[in-house]
């Protein structure tokens, strides 16, 4: 059987303020539809009505869903979308459905799910053209579909298509919108290198845009000069711009100003100075303060912050500084967690997520310490030309240029992970072409042990599964992970703890029979066999939330085997699927494990599908439930790349704790997959492969 992937956040009774579950039937029939389908949406906004206590109108709900979304609360703002979606629906309100659709499709924009965004803009258009005469201003709905039509389009590189969008958005908008829309067709405009109507978009922003446009539009008008071959002309734009940033973010356009500045610069061919520049462009990065800034998607500049690190790695190694480079890759790391935590959770301790140690970059002298006795720390750093690599050793640091750049890996990826779920003959080939392209060039000694610190569609690389002249490369050496070298640094540097007491949850009744763990409930009950009266197992209805919750804090060994997924649009919603008590539902979303105090825990083992892994965009980590849990306190946990099958999981949870008290779980991991591998029904890399240790490896 498989722990198969059943939905997206589809209930959180405890935010919403209500402990009344959905009837088990209604459950089963919203999982079984596509995910962030109307249909599916409806159905949630339903339940999640029907669970609030104080009932609002459905356009008080799309007034929620607007302020959610513009804090970058995307889960929460779809949610009460969907409630009005429901409403909508229930009522045959063409107008309230068209704003419900409107403000669906600007979530789904926000979330890079171009597709589904233009899919639900092009339904609000729909409902507006079905009501006929009312009272309300079609322009409030007409104006944000067709731009968001038109961010599509520009993403995915239609100029024309994206210029026609915002022409009609423009046409048809409210004026407080129309400064957005101008400079979403200067971009447009500039993509198709159409400079004369770019500079004069750009410039009717800047006349009739508020103080926040105007600044983004300065970035378009450098990136103009740029365009039009002219970097002096882009040099003065961008200098003029750092010195002009002014108001609440005026650090945070600063950035962006010296990133253009460093780019100018290097087109001009004054390397030193672009150097200079991004050294202060990432200086200040480190004091913006992270939020969600919705202005960058309105005006159509869908800032990154992380392309200003790729940017300066790239020119950091090519200018001969490999450590300098290094250490910009660490800091794009902790950058990361910032922009997608942003003040949004909270420790145990009360304070916010961002403040705790791994966070924090640390020196190379600490990184060289981390690596493990005899064996090396593998940092990757994707971009779009090429990819990056440092080998980190108690004795040095040595780079190395990997010449594959973002796309090729991906398309290589892509079809080798399809190849692992399927079982096909040649996964052994993709296996060994993926090897020949990022472990060979490293030169690793013979047995040396690795932890990998993956970056950017490297995450979704099942290393221990690559092939080499010897094997796979479980066969070859030890390996684990790590989010950052920094993050590996800090976790190996605290003292050990203790492995003897259990806690462990397994096969959560979740109301429908078709949704069993039989495997799960096995590897509980055998990890009570092996730890006897030092294992705590709850099993089926006792395996419910509200015991993770209370005895988690007093565990060393925190081990779920449940249905899981990663929230690809919010990854904060990530949720682990555990049965519901009298007080509280069963959903445990990963924002709730920031505040779970695991500083007693060793290893925190989520036996459940795609527990490591998730949607990769605006940042470097897969966030899912990695983060939080080593966030919270734990120094290390196993996760799955994967859905995992049911019986090779039991087998391979069985002999890790069977091997764990006297050996390393990096170690005690190895020898469970290896004797997973060894048996010919479960040699393919989907059976043995899933699994992967994050964090301190001992």
């Amino acid at each position: 059987m498989m722990r198969t992937i059943i939905g997206l956040a589809l209930l959180t009774t405890l935010a919403a303020g209500c402990a009344t579950a959905p009837a088990p039937e209604r459950v089963a029939q919203l999982r079984a539809m596509e995910a962030e389908s109307a249909a599916r949406l409806s159905g949630e906004g339903e339940v999640l009505f029907a669970a609030d206590q104080a009932k609002l109108s459905g356009y008080q709900y799309c007034s929620s869903a607007m302020n959610h979304l513009e804090r970058g609360d995307l889960r929460l703002g779809i949610r009460e979308a969907s409630k009005a979606l429901y409403l909508g629906q229930k009522g045959n309100d063409q107008w309230l459905l068209a704003n419900a659709k409107r403000d669906l499709a600007y979530a789904y924009d926000l979330a890079g799910y171009l597709d589904r965004s233009t899919q639900y803009a092009d339904e609000a258009l729909d409902h507006v053209a079905r009501m006929g005469f009312n009272k309300n201003d079609p322009r409030s709905v007409i104006g944000p579909a067709y731009k968001i039509k038109g961010d599509a389009d520009l993403r995915q590189g239609r100029a024309d298509a994206a210029i026609a969008n915002y022409r009609q958005a423009l046409a048809q908008s409210l004026e407080k919108f129309q400064p957005f829309i101008q400079a979403s067709l200067g971009n447009a405009y500039l993509a198709k290198r159409d400079f004369a109507q770019a500079r004069a978009s750009f410039s009717q922003a800047e006349q009739t845009g508020s103080p926040s446009v105007r600044l983004l539009v300065r970035r378009g008008q450098g990136q103009l000069a740029l365009a039009e071959g002219n970097p002096a002309a882009a040099i003065a734009a961008f200098t003029a711009a750092a010195q002009q940033a002014s108001g609440a973010d005026a650090e945070y356009h600063r950035v962006w100003a010296l990133d253009g500045l460093a780019r100018a610069k290097a087109a001009a061919g004054d390397r030193e100075g672009a150097l200079a520049a991004y050294g202060e462009a990432l200086a200040a990065a480190e004091g913006v303060r992270a939020r969600f800034r919705s202005e960058e998607f309105k005006t159509g500049f869908f800032g990154d912050m992380q392309q200003i690190f790729d940017s300066a790695v790239a020119l950091q190694m090519a200018s001969g500084r490999a450590e300098a480079a290094f250490e910009t890759s660490e800091r794009s790391r902790a950058r990361a967690l910032l922009d997608l935590v942003r003040g949004r959770v909270k420790t145990s301790a009360g304070a916010e997520a961002v403040a705790d140690p791994l966070s924090r970059t640390l020196s190379l002298a600490e990184l060289k310490a981390a690596a493990p006795d005899n064996g090396a720390i593998v940092v990757y750093h994707v971009t779009p030309a090429r990819t990056y690599a440092w080998v980190v050793r108690r004795g040095g640091i040595t780079p190395v240029t990997l010449e594959v750049e973002q796309r090729a890996l991906a398309a290589a990826i892509t079809p080798f992970n399809a190849a692992i779920r399927a079982r096909a003959a040649d996964v052994p080939a993709q296996a060994s072409a993926l090897y020949a392209r990022l472990i060979r060039p490293l030169n690793l000694a013979p047995n040396e042990p690795v932890v990998i610190v993956p970056h950017d569609v490297l995450h979704h690389v099942p290393f221990q599964a690559l092939r080499g002249p010897s094997g796979w490369l479980l066969e070859e050496r030890a390996v684990s992970y790590a989010p950052s070298a920094s993050v590996l640094a800090y976790l190996v540097g605290r003292p050990a703890r203790e492995r003897t007491r259990v806690l462990a949850l397994g096969n959560p009744d979740l109301g429908a029979a078709r949704l069993a763990l039989p495997g799960a409930q096995r590897e509980a009950e055998t990890i009570k066999t092996l730890y006897s009266d030092k294992a705590e197992i709850y099993l089926q209805k006792d395996a419910t939330k509200e015991r993770l919750l209370a005895r988690a804090p007093e565990t060393q060994l925190l081990h779920v085997g449940a249905h899981a997924e990663v929230d690809e649009v919010d990854p904060l919603y990530s949720v682990i699927r555990l049965a519901r008590s009298e007080k509280i539902s069963g959903e445990l979303e990963a924002h709730e494990i920031y505040r779970v105090n695991l500083n007693h825990s060793a290893i925190v083992a989520l036996s459940a599908c795609e527990t490591g892994l998730g949607r990769i965009t605006r940042g470097d980590e897969p966030w899912g439930f990695t983060r939080p849990v080593l966030s919270a306190g734990a120094p290390a946990m196993l996760v799955s790349l994967w859905e995992v099958e049911d019986a090779a999981t039991a087998r391979t949870m069985a002999r890790f704790y069977k091997d764990l008290p006297g050996t390393s779980a990096r170690d005690a991991l190895r020898a469970a997959q290896r004797e997973v591998l060894s048996d010919p029904r479960t040699s393919q890399p989907f059976f043995w492969a899933p699994f992967v240790l994050v964090g301190d490896w001992r």
